[in-house]
Parts: C-alpha cells; structure tokens; sequence
C-alpha cells in the first residue's frame, strides 16, 4: 500500500560553493530513496543532479560565491523534477555538440550535458533575466508521459 501522504518540494539555496553538493546529496538521495526509484536509477539521478549544480556554479556563477544556486526537489507520483538555478545567462543545450563525435572525443567539455539527456527523460533550460534554470525530469518505470 502506497503511503497517502505526498512527499513536498524541497528547496535548497546556497551560496556557489562547491562544499554544499554534499549536503544537497543528502536531502537528494533520501529523497529519491522515499520515491522508491531503484538503486540504479538513483544513482544515475544523483549524478546528473551533481553535474547540473557542477555547471551551475561552475559556468553560470562563473564561482563567484556572492552569487547563489538554488535546487527545488518536486516529488510527484509518478516523477521527480529537479530545478537547478543560478545567476548566469544560461546556455542552449542543443548547440552543445555530441562528445561521442570523432572530432568531439578529446574535448574536456560537453558531457555533462550528453549524460544528463542520456539519463533523464526530459532536460531543459529556462532563462529569465535572474538567471537560468535547468530542468531534470525522470518518471518512475512503467510510467508514461502525460501531456501538460
């Protein structure tokens, strides 16, 4: 039996200080754990969650630590959504190139993205004029898209 009480959206913001990924692992992992993905499936989330925040601070608040990241966990029944802002200007996920590529493969940039696209069932990016927001979406296995 499916416990009737939902699970909130938790929202943790920090300064950009790549110490805090360990406390957002935390609250993350028990999170996904409550949702009962499985081990695997977990893991994979957390790893494009962390490279969500890695970009984040990394190449949107370019590691100023006066500018703040923010990461909104939104359990729903059937998926977990993760929010991921920062105070850059954002980039188009789609004009990041294939790493896979020949000409792509010695590259140090452009997997991250790659993964999370490979892991999640839905990234995006949302600018505004505060900054950026990426988008992660996995559904629960057996659960189908539903149209919003």
């Amino acid at each position: 039996m499916a416990d009737p009480t939902p699970l909130l959206p938790v929202t943790l913001t920090c300064n950009t200080d790549l110490r805090f990924v360990d406390l957002i692992q935390v609250v993350a992992g028990e999170l996904i754990k409550h949702m009962n993905f499985t081990q695997d499936d977990g893991e994979r989330i957390w790893l494009a969650i962390q490279e969500g925040i890695a970009n984040a601070m990394r190449h949107g608040n370019k590691l100023d630590i006066d500018k703040k990241v923010s990461v909104q966990f939104d359990p729903r029944p059937d998926q977990l959504e993760i929010q991921i802002t920062d105070q850059g200007r954002g980039v188009d996920i789609e004009s990041v190139p294939n790493p896979n590529l020949p000409e792509n493969l010695l590259k140090p940039s452009g997997r991250g993205i790659y993964f999370m696209k490979q892991v999640m069932d839905s990234v995006a990016i949302n600018r505004s004029e505060d900054g950026c927001t990426l988008v992660l979406v996995k559904r629960k296995k057996g659960q189908k898209q539903t149209a919003s």
